[in-house]
């Protein structure tokens, strides 16, 4: 949506795109997080590699 058709959209459409947009964020933000977890579940059974240079 360019600029132009912004300022020409009315009220309760910007606030129905902020809604979704919001939404969108959120769902996002909860996938991340999951994944983020995954990692960290999937990299306890990695050795560190500075744990390997220690010993």
């Amino acid at each position: 949506m360019t600029e132009k058709e912004l300022r020409k959209a009315k009220k309760a459409d910007l606030i129905e795109m902020l809604y979704y947009l919001r939404t969108e964020i959120d769902e996002l933000k909860a996938e991340n997080d999951m994944l983020r977890a995954k990692v960290i579940v999937l990299s306890d059974g990695i050795p560190d590699t500075k744990e390997k240079q220690d010993v």
